[in-house]
């Protein structure tokens, strides 16, 4: 049985918005020839037991995370393509394959967090809109802000996730009303200073710039004049991990601080990422085409990210759905009876949604034309010229005059007998 390899899908042009995909996606395409696995852009997390993707699906078996998946590679292939350097390591190397993987996972990761997700500007233009091409509909409710959220940890992490509930405040601050004085007149907006005025990415800047150089210089003097970042002959898995994110550091963004750090003053870092897409050259990916969720599991994975999103009872039911609860004093499976009533509680507001969502698709666009189908009325009046002569038929100026079927016969006498006139 071939190796199925389950990603997040394209997006930016690069063969996934997922710098852990692409860093797998890399190291399969070295490793195996295409016959020997397929790729599936399943955009799925909940295929494999951890809920994360990359996910490799082999013999019945779910390995989710980009280094399991290498381990199990190594160890399962009889056959390769080109070989792995990871085998062939010195204990020394070996040190630093793990020490500068921590690395890329942690301050790279917090990077790409701030610059295509904690970034208002960015998220709104680039990275929001690459999710909706990619998750189907209602998912795009629910698992792009839960993965965003997930980005501001990463970004908190590196003093900046305050980007994001700046621009927050910002945008409900723009979306209230005017505000008035206590005598009734209108406040008078406050002028904005040169800091005030900017935006929060801007305001940012100089701390990004250093972060960003200082991550750029420490790969810098790790790969030095070699070919590859250990100094091995054939690249390791810590090479196809920095691709991965060099890839989605080199994103142009609406403010590029990453993308021109990058790729300042021809540094070692962006010759590094060139040189491994040319060992990538002619080489077809085997894309297969995932299969359909159905309604059912679209709704069940919809309903499961709601249920995250509920304040108090969202981590919660992901660490019970995960494994169970356990608690601080005793590591024994709690009963997750309190979770579950909350959740009951939200249930009939989930399903409220779900409905009002269904209903919202089945409605025409806003603005497009209506039609009103009556039955005739005959027209008497000044009925006959529309609305206008409805308006003028109620005023008695325009009183009609009674018609023959409405009035009364009267008989007339008259005397026709003829009278003298003497002069």
């Amino acid at each position: 049985m071939s190796f199925q390899l389950h990603v997040w899908g394209s997006a930016f042009g690069l063969d996934s918005i997922d710098a852990e995909c692409l860093a797998a996606i890399a190291a399969f395409r070295h490793i195996l020839h295409s016959d020997d696995w397929s790729l599936i852009a399943s955009n799925d997390t909940s295929l494999s037991p951890d809920h994360t993707l990359p996910a490799l699906f082999h013999h019945d078996t779910w390995i989710s995370g980009y280094r399991n998946i290498i381990a199990y590679l190594i160890q399962h292939t009889t056959s390769h393509r080109k070989p792995l350097a990871d085998k062939d390591l010195t204990p020394q190397q070996e040190a630093d394959l793990l020490a500068y993987s921590s690395y890329l996972d942690t301050r790279g990761s917090g990077l790409i967090a701030l610059s295509l997700y904690a970034s208002p500007n960015a998220w709104v233009e680039l990275t929001r809109p690459a999710y909706s091409a990619l998750l189907p509909f209602p998912l795009t409710w629910t698992v792009p802000t839960s993965i965003r959220a997930a980005a501001i940890e990463k970004a908190e992490s590196l003093g900046l996730g305050y980007l994001a509930a700046e621009a927050e405040a910002d945008e409900a601050a723009a979306k209230g009303g005017a505000e008035t004085t206590s005598t009734g007149f209108l406040r008078l907006r406050e002028q904005l200073g040169p800091r005030r005025s900017m935006q929060p990415e801007q305001t940012a800047a100089i701390r990004f710039q250093q972060l960003a150089d200082d991550f750029f210089t420490t790969l810098d003097d790790l790969r030095g004049s070699r070919k590859f970042l250990l100094g091995t002959p054939d690249p390791s898995s810590l090479d196809f991990l920095a691709y991965g994110y060099l890839a989605l550091m080199r994103v142009q963004t609406p403010y590029p601080i990453l993308a021109r750090s990058l790729m300042a003053n021809g540094r070692p870092s962006i010759q590094f990422l060139q040189a491994m897409e040319a060992e990538s050259q002619g080489y077809v990916l085997p894309w297969q085409e995932p299969k359909p969720r159905g309604l059912p599991r679209t709704m069940g994975i919809f309903a499961d990210g709601a249920i995250e999103n509920i304040a108090g009872a969202g981590e919660n039911w992901r660490r019970w759905r995960r494994g169970g609860i356990k608690s601080n004093e005793e590591e024994e499976a709690q009963t997750p009876t309190g979770i579950l009533l909350a959740v009951g509680g939200a249930a009939a507001g989930l399903a409220a949604a779900v409905g009002t969502a269904v209903l919202f698709r089945g409605l025409a666009p806003f603005g497009a034309s209506t039609h009103r189908f009556e039955a005739p009325k005959e027209e008497r009046g000044l009925y006959r010229f529309g609305e206008i002569g409805a308006m003028l038929d109620g005023l008695p100026i325009f009183e009609q005059p009674p018609t023959a079927s409405s009035t009364r016969r009267v008989d007339l006498i008259i005397d026709s007998e003829p009278t003298l006139v003497y002069c």
